[in-house]
Order: structure tokens, then sequence, then C-alpha cells
């Protein structure tokens, strides 16, 4: 903070008061005080960059002043005075009840000056006061004791609410002089000399260095002698002489035999001023002490001065008043700036100025470089690097953030390993562009973001597939799991199965949470042999997983050699089933009256990879009832694989006569009816291969080297 107090004589003080932040106060060369205050920005303030709105207040006359200044008022008394003012001047200023006078105007004049005087913080120490006519008098302004030249403006001793300077003004009559506080009596012709001398004398009476002396006349002095000794004896005590001409009669150039008011003035530093219009003049003899609040200008870094206009009430004022003002600077930049506030003012003194002034540190943003464009894949994570400097601070604090440009489907989210870091890894629930934000923020300036891109590809599921059954007897119900992952984790998933049986490809049943899921579904088989079944998983972008598993469809088989229904009953001999796989054989079986049997033999094989059974029985020879039929090398086999289900049987001999492959019936009379080579189907379409079957008249049945799928 730095003040400045600026005026055009030396009689300019400074006064150090308990003032507030930001404020500077001063005193105008007539001792009126001036003052401004920046109430913001606070001194140092950090601010950022652009215009700085300053605000604030501005006074005049409201301060301590420098009670310099003694004022002395001299009337003109003389009989000329008595002309009579059409307009008057605010009324009967001397009681006499009589029609306003130039003296009157004179009085009232003078009172208004005097009003200004004794305001609080006036700059003038004491008052006195004179008349002339023929001759000058000096006016008791006191009801004290004693001849009281001058008294302090305010004064009231007798208390009845009228300051003591102003009765005795009031007291002047025409052709006279005073009537308190002590009675003078002037004449009534009109005496420059004698007005001055005793206007010098009530000055000369004050302590104050400066000394204002207001002489008031209706016309020229034509008494003998020359105010030039007068005129020296008042710039000797340092008085200065603001003289009136009153009245449409009176002239600043009137020389006279004494001499002009103008050489009056002029000679000890004062103004004259013309009045023709008596009554205006109790408004323009303030002016003398009056003070004035002219403007108020700003500079920047002590550059050129820009005026302030925002101002209220709107200037100029008279003191003492006070005003706010607001003003912006043009735009600053990064650095540290000098704001001064002026205000300028006049008194009876003359211009002066005082300046406030604060400084602000303009704060840079931050520069945020968010690097890229990046690359990857969905799921994954994908390195990311961005560069943010702030040079000036304060402080700084950085973040990521992610969203949705082109491709990308509804509810995909990224994350970030550090989202506060500026170098860390992101990762993406869906592929397509994102958009990469960074964002600094110092604490001073707004947010400053900058943006990239991130392109993420598609990345493809993985599924494993799994049967509750891989070995299965035709017309099983398998029911297969296929489970499946995905990096992506906001990817939505179908899938489909192909059973390798000729049949369309089918959807599956998908259940899926975040990344990972399963797809089931069921086949009943009818087609025998291996099937390789198919799962395809893809996801929402066309990307896609397959997995397969083998199942195998195959018939259970069965072999016998022999065996018997009826009257006599034979279980069937040796009885080879598959799976699991067997190989049996029985050198020989003899039964009663009813068949004598050797080698005997039957097996049965699944292979667990084809679903390929083969059922095989064979007997090297047979004996049947007694003896009635014959038979030798006798085989029967059933296979059923992929390519389908097939039995076949072999008889060598029947009593002696060759068979071979051919189905036959050949009845042998009396005893039975002899079946050779017979294919039939079960009641569940199961395939039988019966080599031989024969039925006797009474319903015995002997089956030999049969076999059975399904």
């Amino acid at each position: 903070m730095r003040r400045t107090i600026t005026v055009a004589t030396a009689l300019t003080a400074t006064v150090a008061l308990a003032l507030p932040a930001h404020a500077a106060t001063g005193n105008l060369p007539g001792g009126t005080s001036i003052g401004v205050t920046i109430a913001s920005p606070a001194d140092n303030a950090v601010v950022v960059p652009g215009p700085i709105t300053v605000t604030g207040t501005a006074s005049i006359g409201t301060g301590v002043p420098v009670v310099d200044t003694a004022l002395t008022y001299v009337l003109d008394v003389s009989g000329s005075t008595q002309t009579g003012v059409a307009a008057g001047c605010g009324g009967d200023q001397n009681g006499d009840g009589q029609p306003a006078t130039i003296l009157d105007c004179e009085i009232a004049a003078a009172r208004a000056l005097h009003t200004k005087a004794a305001l609080p913080n006036t700059v003038v120490g004491n008052v006195g006061a004179a008349v002339f006519g023929a001759s000058g008098q000096s006016v008791d302004v006191s009801p004290a004791g004693g001849d009281q030249k001058v008294v302090a403006p305010a004064t009231d001793a007798n208390g009845n609410g009228t300051t003591d300077v102003s009765e005795a003004l009031g007291s002047a009559f025409i052709g006279g002089g005073v009537q308190l506080f002590t009675p003078r009596n002037a004449g009534g012709s009109t005496n420059f000399v004698g007005g001055l001398n005793a206007g010098i004398t009530s000055a000369t009476a004050a302590s104050q260095p400066r000394k204002l002396m207001v002489f008031f006349s209706d016309g020229g002095s034509t008494d003998a002698g020359t105010v030039d000794a007068a005129l020296q004896q008042a710039v000797n005590a340092g008085i200065k002489i603001f003289t009136f001409a009153v009245s449409n009669a009176a002239a600043c150039n009137n020389a006279g035999t004494q001499g002009s008011l103008r050489k009056i003035a002029e000679t000890t530093g004062g103004t004259c001023t013309e009045v023709p219009d008596v009554s205006q003049l109790p408004d323009v003899v303030p002016g003398v002490i009056a003070s004035k609040l002219t403007n108020l200008t700003l500079k920047v870094d002590n550059g050129t001065d820009i005026p302030i206009t925002s101002i209220t009430p709107g200037l100029p004022q008279d003191g003492p008043a006070t005003v706010d003002y607001t003003v912006d600077t043009p735009a600053l930049t990064a650095g540290t700036h000098e704001l001064c506030v002026t205000a300028h003012g006049t008194d009876g003194g003359g211009p002066g100025d005082v300046t406030e002034c604060t400084t602000v540190i303009v704060n840079a943003p931050p520069v945020v470089k968010p690097g890229g464009p990046y690359a990857g894949q969905e799921g994954t994570d994908v390195s990311i690097a961005g560069l943010v400097t702030d040079p000036d601070g304060p402080s700084l604090t950085t973040t990521w953030t992610a969203a949705p440009q082109s491709g990308v489907d509804a509810g995909a989210t990224c994350s970030f390993a550090g989202a506060a870091a500026q170098t860390t890894t992101v990762k993406c629930t869906d592929d397509g562009v994102w958009t990469l934000a960074l964002t600094a923020n110092d604490g001073v300036n707004p947010p400053v973001a900058a943006t990239t891109t991130l392109t993420l590809s598609n990345v493809a599921p993985q599924v494993t597939l799994n049967a509750d059954k891989t070995l299965v007897t035709r017309g099983t119900t398998v029911t297969f799991t296929a489970p499946f992952t995905d990096i992506a984790t906001n990817d939505k998933h179908t899938c489909t199965l192909n059973f390798d049986d000729g049949s369309p490809t089918v959807a599956g049943t998908v259940t899926q949470g975040a990344g990972s899921g399963t797809c089931t579904s069921s086949r009943t088989f009818t087609a025998l042999g291996p099937h390789t079944v198919l799962v395809t998983v893809t996801d929402d972008d066309g990307a896609s997983a397959t997995a397969v598993v083998k199942v195998v469809v195959y018939l259970r088989g069965e072999a016998w050699a022999l065996s018997a229904n009826g009257l006599v009953s034979v279980a069937k001999t040796p009885h080879a089933q598959c799976p699991p796989n067997e190989d049996k054989t029985v050198a020989a079986v003899n039964v009663l009256g009813l068949a004598s049997v050797n080698a005997l033999h039957a097996d049965c094989a699944l292979d667990p990879g084809t679903g390929r059974t083969v059922a095989r029985a064979r007997v090297e020879g047979a004996s049947l009832l007694g003896g009635a039929i014959t038979l030798n090398a006798v085989e029967a086999t059933c296979t059923s694989d992929a390519n389908g289900i097939t039995g076949s049987s072999k008889v060598g001999t029947l009593n002696g006569q060759p068979i071979g492959t051919g189905p036959a019936t050949i009845g042998i009379p009396g005893v039975a009816t002899v079946h050779l080579n017979e294919t039939t189907t079960g009641p569940n379409g199961q395939l039988v291969q019966n080599a031989v079957r024969v039925r006797t008249l009474l319903g015995q049945e002997i089956v030999l080297s049969a076999c059975r799928l399904g």
C-alpha cells in the first residue's frame, strides 16, 4: 500500500490518523481534508488474468483539516448600501424590518461564508470582522469582556444558538457601523484605506499563518490618500484579500482616488469578483473557502490516467462529501501490478489530490497438455501421460475423466489407476472412441481442461464347453454348458450351438453378468457315432470365440451262443454284453433231450471313440432234440455305428445240408420248424439277429448264435 498526496502550494500538511486498510488522506492547499480508499482488491490479492474491478470511496472535507486559516469579513456600511435589492437576500438580515438592501446582502454573504467556516472539520481557526464607511472599525466579535477581535468560528459564548460572529455581523447598520458586541461608528462615505486598516487589525489578531480577507464594496473610494501603504502592510502580514464589487454600480476597475478593488485583490494574491445582481452575493462569496471533489482517476503500473466514471453520487461534489466508486482496469496479464486511485479536489487554496495504491498479483492459469491420441484394447490398461505446468502456483490438482465419443455402448465406463496423477493408466469396459479430459485447478483461476481421444479396439470373448455326458446311448438328452469371459465388462453376448448331427444350428440360453456368463442348451441325440458339438459366443461388437466337445452316441449290445424257452429253459450261455466289453467261451453244454452244444463263444465290444458296437456269437456244433437236428459252424454278428445298424449270420450245415447266410425256414416233420439267418426288430426298435431259431410242435424254442443291439 502506497499513499501519495499532491498539493499546489507549500501550505499542505499530512495528518497521521488511524486509517482503514488501503486508505490515504491528506489536505488540499486550503487545508481541507481529502481522502481516498481502496476497498477491493486487497493488497497483494491473487487474482486471475483479465480486467480487475477496483472499488472504494473518496471524500472531501470529512477528515481532519489543517486549521491554518484566519478569516476576516470587511463590510461596506456606507450610505450607498441603503439601495434596495428587489430580489432580496433571503430575508431581513439585520432585523430592522425594512426591505433588503445591499448591506443586507453583504451580511447574508458573510454569514453564508461563516456557516462554512463554522462546519466541523473546517480549516478556519479564527474569524474576525470589520466595517468601513468614512473610516474603518474593527468589530468586537464576542460578548466576553474586552475587545475580542477574533474568535473560533463556531463560538456561541452567550448560548443563544447563533454564533457570535454571525450576531455581530447582523448588527451592522447603514451609514454608521455595528451595534454588537461593542458599538462602533464608521461614518457614511466610502474609504477603502479605513476598511483595509480595520480589517488588517482584526486579521493580524489571529494566530493562523494563512489569512484570508473578504472585502465588500458597492462603489469606488473617493477619500484622499491611497491604499498602497495598507496593501503593503497586508502583504507583509500574509493576508490574501478577495474583493467583491457589489451592485451594478460597482466595478473591479473603478479606480477612484484610492485605487480599484482589483488592485487591492491582485496586489495581495486574491481575486476581484463583480456581482452586479446583489441578491446572488450569498451564493458567490462562500467559494472563497469552499472545497470540491472534482474527479477520480486510476493508474495501472504508473501508466496514463484512466477516468473513473462510475461514481455515486456523481462528481463534482462540494465538501463535505463522500462518494463510492467502481472502475475496471484494462485486462491484466500474469505478474505483479500496482493499481493507484487518485482523488482530485480543490478548495480556497487551490487544487490538490491524494493517491492510494494497492498491489495485485495476477496468477496465470495452468497449461494443460493431455497427450495422445491414445489407442488400446477394451478392458485392458492403457498408459496415458499428460503434462500440466503452472509456474506461479500456488497449488495444483489434476483430474482425468472419460466420456464416450462414438461407437461406445450405453452403460460403458472407464476407470483410472490414479485419476489425480498426470501419468497413469485407464481401463474402459467397451470399445469405441472415448474423450479423455485432463483438468487442472490451481485454486485461483477457473479449472482448465484439455481433451484428447482414446480409441479402443474390441477383444473377443473366451469360452469353454462342457457336456454333462459325452458317451450316451441313442435317445439320451445331453445338457451343454459353455462358461465364457470377456475383459470388456460392458459387452453383451449371444451364443449358438451346432450338434454335428445334421440339424440346424440353434441359439443357446445366455445368462451373464459383468465380464462373464454362461451359455446353455440341451440336445437329444438320435444319430449314432461321434458328434463334435461346436459352441460360438459372440459379443455385441461381432467378435466371437468357439469351443467344442465330443459326444459319442452308441447302442448297447449283447450276444449269446445258446438259449431256450418253453418246457425247458436255458439262460443265455455264454452271455456277453457291452458296455462294458465282454468276451466269453463255454466248451460244451448238454441239456438232456434238448440240446448238446460244443465250443460256445460270445463277445461284445463298444469303441467309445466312434460309438461302434459289435456283438458276435458262434457255435461249432450242436445236436438238438435228441439228434433230430444237427448243425455246425453257426455264427451271428450285430454291428451299429455312424453308418447304420446291421445284423448278419451264417450256418454251415443243417442235418448235413449246406445253408450259408441267406434266411430260410425249414420244417422237420413231426419235430419242429427251423428258422435260419433270421433278422427281427424288437418292441423298442432293437435289432435281433438269430442264426438258428428252432420251435417245436409243443412250443419249445431253442436259439443258437444270436445277438441284439439297442
